[in-house]
């Protein structure tokens, strides 16, 4: 999020939300916190801690809610909820907004809105952490003091001398004079340093440019706008870079008449982002999701056509069924023909009369090779029948599979990718792509009916199940046995996980193999096993990661931030007499600190995993 326009949005949501009083606080998928806010019409105060684009806006409206709040958002939730928002403001130099509570004791939330360090903090009173969200190295840690990133340590633009300048105004185009004024001003945002190399270009002093857009940038009126290739309700791919930006003002580089962008008008800037950042993110998803079906049908006719050319090779060999036929005439026809090495010399009868040699077994007559070979046309032909239909249907399917890639590559929106996604399982595609639109889609949109699974009922309308097909969603497990959930890990082990003591019982001392591997986190909770057919001595670690993580979710400690994990081998527990279900003793574990999180974020798709 541009520097320039985090600081014009925080200003008018310090004044629009001062005072409102926060209900609560949802953990949408991976990325995202909502904050829900005791105003009319519920509006959320979204961040989204995306890599490449963390961000911060109110919405309008309700979202999907998840099937179950990550810990963060727990502990948001129980230090938060029922406060008012006392001031939202922007602290040190980089992309970092407090929002504080007002009240005694009151803590504090701080969302760092920075590219890949994006982070969330719930700090109390004392300025300790109390809970974090997506925690980073060299950031505090939970109980830790919480410190701002440091300060902006590039030189004001006043302490900027001759030889500064010059070497800046000797970039060799515009693209590289931003990155210098980005590195070597303080205050610079991408925005601005864009402007300011904008101006230099058609000749404007670059000194004077940047004092006077750095100004502009504390004083200009807003005037909020979004530039974007083609009027935003006909946007149906992510743009370039560059072409599709959300600004404070207008901005002269954008608005030049080669740029050839449109420019849609809002009556505030926290309008603009709550249309800019939902659509953009739609679009990002809908392009994923149609790059990812694409491909996953790709990969199933490229599976056809290997198995077209095996059957193709199986017609040829049928093909042989008329000169099974022919030898075997031949043989009859010529009954003392000579034999010489394993095969029979006879003139080719329905041919020029040459002389051909025809196989034949030495320990049989030729009358008994003549039936042989005839036993053989009709096995061809009666083959050939079948590998013709065979090559048909394949054919067919193979064309079906080309046509809806096309009709993918073409599909306008998320609803009609998913109607095509159903096509495609139909056709027995094994399907990998499972969001069909981002956490920040339109409530409109996303409530759309999502398809029946194969002989079942709809899916329940959750953040966790946007697939076509329940059963293709990795989050929503598979039972195995009763009370006994299985998961996939990211590296392709298989993960169970016992939901009561009954299916820990199981699950432990029926199900898991001496050498699987076995987590259970402090406290009650599940029993998870990790699948270990090569025998491996340690699981791998995202097995490991994931199965911890899946332990820490599904036992007592779900709400704090960190737990411990032990594991060990099966082979390495034992039931205690008498002892109740679910009871082992371990004679040897390690122990593995993780972090809950529910499978829906565990499992979560490819094109949205951090």
């Amino acid at each position: 999020m541009d520097l320039l326009v985090l600081r014009r949005l925080v200003v008018e949501l310090h004044e629009r939300l001062g005072g409102a009083r926060i209900d609560q606080a949802y953990g949408v998928g991976r990325d995202h916190l909502a904050i829900v806010l005791g105003l009319p019409g519920s509006p959320r105060l979204w961040f989204s801690a995306e890599p490449e684009l963390p961000h911060l806006y109110e919405r309008p409206g309700s979202h999907i809610t998840p099937q179950r709040p990550p810990p963060f958002a727990m502990a948001a939730r129980k230090l938060l909820s029922g406060r008012r928002i006392e001031s939202i403001a922007c602290i040190g130099g980089d992309r970092v907004v407090e929002l504080c509570c007002g009240g005694d004791g009151a803590p504090r939330l701080i969302l760092e809105v920075i590219p890949r360090r994006a982070s969330g903090f719930v700090v109390d009173a004392g300025g300790d952490v109390r809970a974090v969200w997506r925690p980073r190295r060299g950031r505090p840690g939970l109980g830790e003091p919480y410190m701002p990133p440091g300060a902006d340590a590039r030189p004001p633009v006043s302490s900027l001398g001759g030889a500064e300048w010059k070497a800046l105004a000797e970039a060799p185009d515009a693209d590289a004079l931003a990155r210098g004024l980005l590195r070597g001003v303080a205050g610079m945002s991408p925005l601005l340093a864009r402007e300011i190399a904008a101006r230099h270009d058609a000749g404007a002093c670059l000194q004077q440019a940047t004092e006077e857009e750095l100004r502009r940038a504390a004083e200009a009126p807003t005037a909020a706008r979004v530039y974007s290739p083609a009027p935003l309700e006909e946007l149906a791919e992510p743009p370039a870079a560059g072409r599709f930006l959300l600004a404070p003002y207008g901005l002269r580089h954008l608005e030049a008449a080669g740029t050839e962008l449109q420019v849609t008008r809002f009556g505030s800037l926290v309008d603009a982002a709550a249309a800019y950042y939902p659509l953009r993110s739609e679009l990002v998803a809908r392009a994923a999701a149609r790059r990812d079906l694409g491909l996953d049908l790709e990969i199933a006719a490229l599976k056809l056509r290997r198995t077209l050319e095996a059957v193709a090779s199986d017609l040829e060999s049928a093909g042989k069924a008329e000169l099974h036929r022919r030898w075997g005439d031949l043989l009859l026809a010529h009954p003392e023909a000579p034999r010489h090495d394993g095969s029979v010399e006879v003139p080719d009868d329905y041919g020029d009369g040459a002389p051909i040699r025809i196989p034949v077994d030495p320990a049989r007559s030729q009358v008994d090779n003549a039936q042989r070979y005839y036993r053989r046309a009709r096995r061809a032909d009666r083959s050939g029948q079948r590998t013709a239909e065979r090559r048909r249907r394949l054919t067919a399917r193979i064309d079906e599979l080309e046509d809806l890639r096309k009709r993918v590559a073409a599909a306008a929106g998320s609803g009609d990718l998913r109607r095509l996604a159903r096509e495609a399982q139909r056709l027995r595609v094994d399907l990998r792509v499972t969001a069909w639109e981002a956490p920040e889609a339109r409530v409109e949109d996303a409530a759309a009916p999502e398809p029946k699974a194969a002989g079942g009922p709809s899916a329940p309308r959750r953040a966790a199940d946007t697939s076509p097909d329940a059963p293709i969603a990795g989050a929503s497990g598979r039972k195995v046995a009763p009370g006994v959930v299985a998961y996939r890990s990211s590296d392709g082990f298989e993960i169970l996980v016992g939901r009561s003591a009954t299916a820990n019982e199981r699950l432990t001392h029926k199900l898991a193999k001496p050498h699987d591997f076995w987590l259970h986190a402090e406290g009650p909770g599940s029993h998870v096993v990790i699948r270990n057919p090569r025998r491996q001595g340690a699981p791998s670690p995202d097995s490991l990661r994931e199965a911890a993580a899946l332990a820490a979710y599904f036992s007592s400690s779900r709400a704090a931030t960190k737990v411990n994990v032990r594991w060990t081998q099966v082979r390495h527990l034992r039931k205690p007499r008498g002892g109740a279900k679910g009871q082992v003793i371990l004679r040897q574990a390690e122990t593995y600190l993780a972090s809950p999180v529910p499978p829906e974020e565990l499992f979560a798709p490819s094109s949205s995993r951090g």
